[in-house]
């Protein structure tokens, strides 16, 4: 009697585990079968061959005009317009560590193909505008884009 009890109880949990198992891997729907409302294809696009994504840049090297290695493209400062005015040029440290950050007049820089790959790009500036850059600093003023508004003035965060 015991062994058919434990016959019974463990088929039970292998067939309740099977069936939720495969509940969870089965999809909604079959993707064979249409679907009753149906979405239009969306047409694909793709930048001009000339263009350059901004993936591309954050991280570029940046190389003086002989050729020497100045530092990599942290970030771009974009103006209200929409245009590109400054870039942040990380130089020196390890990995981030010990870095110096300055900031350049985006028109400083020269982007090209990098003669060493051709599917990289390179950035080049004249090394007396890396010499005579200033130290970037991040504004503190201000949250982060994807972050609600929030007012950080002394009159609203001394209510209690």
């Amino acid at each position: 009697m015991k062994k058919t009890a434990s016959v019974l109880t463990a088929t039970f949990l292998a067939v309740t585990l099977a069936s939720a198992a495969s509940a969870q891997t089965r999809p909604a729907t079959d993707p064979t079968t249409p679907s009753s409302r149906t979405e239009p294809q969306r047409q694909a696009w793709a930048p001009d061959a000339g263009a350059l994504e901004s993936s591309k840049l954050i991280g570029m090297k940046v190389k003086n005009t002989q050729n020497k290695d100045v530092g990599e493209i942290s970030q771009l400062i974009i103006d209200q317009s929409g245009k590109a005015t400054h870039v942040v040029v990380g130089k020196g440290g390890v990995l981030g560590v010990g870095e110096q950050r300055v900031v350049l007049a985006w028109s400083d820089m020269k982007l090209q193909a990098d003669p060493d790959n051709r599917s990289r790009w390179i950035a080049l500036v004249d090394q007396t505008k890396v010499d005579s850059a200033p130290r970037y600093e991040a504004r503190r003023d201000t949250a982060p884009a994807a972050s609600p508004g929030t007012s950080t003035s002394p009159s609203s965060t001394d209510k209690k």
